[in-house]
């Protein structure tokens, strides 16, 4: 089953627009949140990283505004104790009833972790994840209280009296997504992950990787989903789309430009220098309808690749994703409320058509 998952800020930043971090929109999240359910979407992320706002808080005042719209909170394990997490999540499902899933960032980049005190290693870190997951599934799971003696985590008498909702599909727990393509992360990810997350690269240059998670899984007698995660720029025509595509990448050549971030060369004005940037962000394009040109522009803020194109070759592009054995895609625009209806109304179904012809 094709499922379409969103992304909810706290408030409504986009890559588009320089919206302050430390705002907090809590009527934006509300209204993002029943934008996306109403729209169809199975799902939203929720993102973390060292510096941004935890996960959880968020996922309960949105949880409060909708009534069956799910939430994938991404968690770094570490910091918290898996047991104490095991119970923070499985109140959140209980309270939301069965709406939460637990995304696993174990973080790939040894700098950024060290914000929050974490001095470990890459493949230090993936065991340790490893870990925490066998341990908060014990936390939901044991009918009694329970030992657990490992690499990172030892523990007595461990218990739980609150447990998630039970499901079927993911063994009685909460659904586990793990993200990373390194090969500690292939490897531990395809051990307990329910659905296996990559980044959003061309559809070809997914295809190895997904296979061999798939099969690693499969040698374990498990069986993985997978997701992927775009951004999307889609219009009745292409034109359109790519009208507005260059019309976002003129706004933020200008603004970097103006701050300097596009330094002009002897004998530039302004005006050249944006026409050169715009030159050198545009002809950067990705496979398929797969285009960088945002991201090439240097905001500071983080941008991603996105599929641009007609509502219906975009949904030509995600089928190419589905052929691969992609299931779940998380999709999103630069106007979150606006593009979520656009989505709903325009996109997730004409996809969904191509991907069962």
């Amino acid at each position: 089953m094709i499922e379409f998952f969103g992304i909810l800020h706290w408030n409504d930043y986009s890559e588009i627009r320089p919206t302050p971090y430390e705002d907090v929109d809590t009527q934006f999240v509300e209204d993002c949140a029943r934008a996306h359910e109403e729209a169809g979407f199975a799902r939203v992320l929720i993102a973390n990283s060292a510096h941004r706002p935890d996960s959880l808080p968020i996922a309960t005042w949105a949880a409060a505004a909708t009534s069956k719209l799910g939430f994938m909170l991404a968690h770094r394990p570490g910091f918290i104790a898996p047991t104490m997490a095991a119970r923070m999540f499985a109140m959140l499902d209980r309270m939301s009833n069965g709406r939460c899933a637990v995304h696993i960032i174990t973080g790939g980049d040894d700098e950024e972790v060290k914000a929050d005190g974490d001095y470990t290693t890459k493949e230090q870190r993936y065991r340790r994840s490893h870990e925490y997951v066998e341990v908060m599934r014990k936390a939901w799971t044991s009918p009694a209280p329970f030992d657990h003696a490992g690499e990172f985590y030892t523990i007595e008498n461990g218990f739980a009296h609150v447990r998630p909702d039970v499901r079927p599909e993911s063994g009685g727990t909460i659904p586990i997504f793990w993200g990373g393509s390194s090969e500690a992360s292939l490897d531990y990810g395809s051990r307990v992950a329910d659905v296996y997350a990559f980044p959003g690269f061309a559809a070809q240059a997914l295809r190895a990787p997904a296979q061999d998670v798939r099969e690693r899984a499969k040698r374990q007698g498990r069986s993985m989903e997978l997701l992927t995660s775009l951004r999307v720029l889609c219009a009745d025509t292409e034109a359109q789309a790519w009208e507005r595509a260059h019309a976002m990448q003129d706004q933020l050549i200008a603004e970097v430009v103006d701050n300097g971030r596009f330094a002009a060369l002897p004998g530039e004005t302004r005006t050249t220098t944006i026409a050169r940037a715009k030159d050198e962000c545009t002809r950067d394009a990705l496979a398929g309808r797969l285009w960088a040109g945002i991201t090439r522009v240097p905001t500071g803020r983080p941008a991603l690749g996105c599929l641009v194109g007609s509502h219906d070759q975009v949904a030509e592009a995600l089928a190419e994703y589905h052929e691969l054995g992609f299931s779940k895609f998380i999709i999103s625009g630069y106007d979150a409320i606006a593009d979520a209806r656009l989505f709903g109304a325009e996109l997730m179904d004409r996809t969904r058509t191509r991907c069962a012809a």
